[in-house]
């Protein structure tokens, strides 16, 4: 029996959003018939009454979202530390009960907190799991995951090592095909021949990034269009720098709390320079499309995976990395002038290193649950 015949439901879980509604977009393509269910975070931060991007997207997508309520470790102790840890048993709780109601054919996983409990209670209701690791380090939970699953994919060639080699393949990353067929520019970039600078810190934002960017606006506008994904806790902040701009530079300053794959083409195509953390997807989005980048990784990611995935970018494409502890935002202001001035020799690496990444990620990805599901 085929893997479009013998499924009908599969659980999706995970921290990375990016990647799996890259997939849900590939499974929607190949078997419109398979029932996709999402067990995630409705809340974007703990303690943090907003709704994560994880779900509106999520909903956006007409899937099912089925909350999850869990904690995790962390190495800096707090007073939400301790909530945080008592949470975790009740995540283990919840995830038994959804994956007992649902009983999908598969988990299908993309790492974090979130998902360990899913894939756990998958082993002991006996459901088959795969998951997919971004990174070049792979934190703790998708090394505990890696133990459950039946599958593990991997976007970099040299993290198959960290896995167990009999059930590890590389798949490269799953790209939302979006992202590069939209062709919907913003208004500004695309009627003012003035060159684009892109901010971003990720789907939540980054407040820390943010506070070295915001002294410098003034002056970036004046030179430059600048495009920033302020993430929700910075946006109002934000908003109140646009308002007090000349009305020339106001209009050159264009923010959102969050920028939809709908407008993200239409973003990424004109930037000269995108500043941003560097989580995987990310990274790999940059050398997919050969941007010139400048990197400030999260200081406090696991195992320093985004370090790691950063100076992945620098030595093999067109990315300059600076370390957060320090940061200025004359410094920052400095490096974006030194490379306009220099941006041909670092859009030369760029275009390199992006004909060598791979671009079928999901519909490899796809194949893989494919197999499991054949093989049960």
């Amino acid at each position: 029996m085929d893997a479009a015949k013998k499924v009908s439901t599969i659980v999706i879980t995970g921290g990375h959003v990016t990647p799996a509604l890259a997939v849900v977009s590939e499974i929607r393509r190949v078997h419109p018939d398979w029932r996709i269910l999402w067990i995630g975070r409705r809340t974007a931060l703990e303690g943090i009454a907003i709704e994560s991007e994880e779900y509106r997207l999520v909903r956006k997508q007409g899937i099912r979202f089925l909350t999850l309520t869990t904690g995790r470790f962390t190495r800096q102790w707090s007073l939400n530390t301790i909530s945080s840890l008592v949470k975790i048993p009740v995540g283990y709780v919840q995830a038994l009960f959804w994956l007992a109601r649902v009983r999908p054919t598969i988990i299908v996983s993309f790492g974090g907190y979130v998902a360990l409990p899913v894939v756990v209670a998958g082993a002991i209701l006996r459901i088959p799991s795969i998951t997919h690791e971004q990174t070049h380090v792979p934190g703790l939970a998708n090394r505990i995951i890696a133990g459950f699953a039946q599958r593990i994919c991997v976007s970099f060639p040299e993290t198959r090592a960290r896995f167990a080699k009999d059930k590890t393949v590389v798949t490269g990353l799953p790209i939302r095909h979006e992202l590069l067929t939209a062709a919907k520019p913003l208004q500004a970039s695309a009627t003012e021949p003035t060159p684009v600078v892109y901010i971003t810190g990720g789907s939540t934002g980054a407040v820390s990034l943010n506070t070295i960017v915001f002294p410098v606006v003034t002056h970036l506008t004046k030179t430059y269009i600048v495009i920033h994904q302020t993430g929700h806790p910075s946006f109002e902040q934000a908003r109140s720098i646009r308002d007090d701009l000349p009305i020339v530079q106001k209009k050159r300053y264009i923010i959102a709390p969050f920028f939809d794959i709908e407008d993200l083409g239409g973003i990424l195509r004109p930037a000269r320079i995108v500043i941003a953390r560097a989580g995987a997807n990310t990274v790999w989005e940059l050398a997919l499309l050969a941007k010139v980048a400048i990197l400030v990784p999260l200081p406090w990611s696991a195992g320093g995976e985004q370090k790691a995935n950063a100076l992945w970018l620098a030595q093999n494409g067109g990315a300059v990395v600076l370390d957060q502890q320090g940061l200025t935002d004359a410094k920052m202001e400095r490096t974006i002038h030194a490379m306009m001035a220099n941006y041909t020799r670092y859009q030369e690496r760029a275009q390199r290193l992006s004909r060598t990444v791979p671009r079928k990620g999901s519909e490899r990805f796809v194949e893989e649950i494919e197999q499991i599901v054949t093989s049960i």
